[in-house]
């Protein structure tokens, strides 16, 4: 990270530093350890900067749902080892890419962004699983992004196929993280809290690596332990706005109608008994991902803000707000800006690529159109290492991009209209291929302006 009169040498190698600082601050084999606390007879865990003593109890049965899911059974093991407690065999939910066998832990391999009948055996038997917990025992329950779709279990009368189209639309249609799990929640048996359902009355902690914005805990991994506070009603008002409830199967229409009436079928509220012994503790963040890069910066002396953070917005519009930030805010150049959160797509091509690469198309031809001279690099890349069902996290760009699109004769309109991000920026060498990171925390964007 040379400087020289306060620029950066080699920024696309800078950013990409930064951004793999980012996500080992939000690792849980870096983290875990300083979330839970043993000795012989008890274990502690912490929410809320203090920690809670589990002291009276038999057992501990561990489950691990989500990408980051193998490294929390790892870290788990090391730190329980001198437990003198019982400890069950663990369950572990996790993707193919991800996937590996852990000591004293049960492995399934289900399906993501697609759910798949993994994910469907693995909610059976974690329901069989729970059933023979009790009040003296504690269901501790590490969980981390790409829980809603590893672990689907759909409700009576709906197959998971019913599941997988009605998700596969969600995603297409452009809504948010949270109006999906809102829907995906009233389909499920077990998510929208209805897990603690079958903990209850054990007590149940759940350490957490949020992939949301805003850290809602209803929407994480859908809020497997969490109240949540979206109705059938509401349901239906998202598959209206997005023009998707008379694409859908019937007999979701059908469910969701007889929700509406029958509040017995509605998920569990904040005032529900069953949630008198759940704590929940966020572990890792995409601010506390942002927050690290910034404090690295300073450690290396690299002027850098904090620019936006809780993004949710199509990529189109925030490419549009990164340039109207720029062409309006007195920024003292040269900077980086830390950005982060999670945009959505409208795909109505055939093409390949994910939101993170669409973002930076889209702002490369914005800049080119509104600010040609000014000087940048970006990178925008998911966390966990993959952007959309591609193998590159993302994307890092400059300000000579667009001159190499238009020396290959590469059409940026017609390639965006097909959402045929990917293809484009594999042919400008512009991709960022990184291994799976084993954690979530949605995506980060970082803008070197000199």
């Amino acid at each position: 990270m040379e400087k020289k009169s306060g620029a950066i040498q080699s920024p696309d190698k800078t950013l990409l530093k930064l951004f793999n600082h980012g996500i080992s601050n939000v690792q849980s084999k870096n983290i875990l350890s300083d979330f839970i606390k043993v000795n012989k007879s008890s274990i502690a865990i912490k929410v809320d900067n203090r920690f809670i003593q589990y002291k009276k109890i038999n057992s501990i049965f561990p489950i691990c749902i989500g990408k980051a899911s193998v490294d929390m059974a790892e870290i788990f093991n090391k730190i329980t080892k001198k437990l003198n407690i019982l400890v069950h065999q663990g369950v572990i939910v996790v993707n193919k890419e991800n996937a590996k066998k852990v000591e004293s832990f049960k492995t399934f391999i289900g399906g993501h962004p697609i759910p798949n009948h993994n994910g469907l055996r693995a909610a059976k038997y974690i329901k069989k699983y729970l059933a023979n917990s009790d009040k003296n025992d504690l269901v501790l329950v590490l969980l981390s992004g790409g829980g809603s779709a590893l672990l689907p279990y759909p409700v009576e009368g709906l197959s998971l196929q019913d599941k997988i189209l009605i998700n596969k639309q969600l995603i297409e249609s452009g809504a948010d993280i949270k109006e999906i799990n809102a829907v995906r929640k009233h389909l499920s048996q077990i998510k929208g809290g209805n897990l603690v359902k079958l903990t209850h009355p054990s007590k149940v902690h759940c350490l957490i690596l949020s992939d949301v914005v805003g850290d809602d805990l209803s929407s994480i991994s859908s809020g497997l332990t969490s109240p949540d506070p979206s109705t059938f009603s509401k349901t239906k008002d998202i598959l209206l706005k997005y023009k998707l409830w008379k694409k859908i199967p019937v007999n979701i229409q059908t469910y969701i109608k007889k929700g509406i009436v029958d509040k017995k079928l509605e998920t569990p509220k904040i005032n529900n008994k069953i949630f008198s012994n759940v704590k929940n503790s966020i572990i890792g963040s995409n601010y506390l991902c942002l927050k690290s890069i910034h404090n690295f910066c300073k450690e290396k002396q690299i002027k850098s803000k904090i620019w936006f953070k809780n993004i949710e917005m199509d990529v189109k519009k925030l490419s549009v707000n990164f340039y109207e930030h720029l062409k309006e805010q007195n920024i003292t150049k040269p900077i980086v800006l830390i950005s982060g959160g999670e945009t959505t797509v409208n795909i109505k091509g055939n093409g390949k690529g994910g939101r993170n690469q669409e973002f930076a198309l889209h702002f490369l031809k914005v800049m080119k159109n509104k600010l040609p001279k000014q000087k940048y690099f970006l990178l925008s890349a998911g966390t966990d290492g993959r952007d959309g069902p591609t193998n590159a996290a993302g994307a890092i760009i400059n300000d000579q991009t667009y001159k190499c699109l238009k020396d290959k004769n590469i059409n940026l309109e017609e390639e965006l209209k097909n959402n045929n991000s990917y293809e484009v920026l594999k042919k400008l060498k512009s991709l960022v291929i990184i291994k799976g990171t084993n954690t979530n925390v949605a995506d980060v964007q970082i803008l070197y302006v000199f």
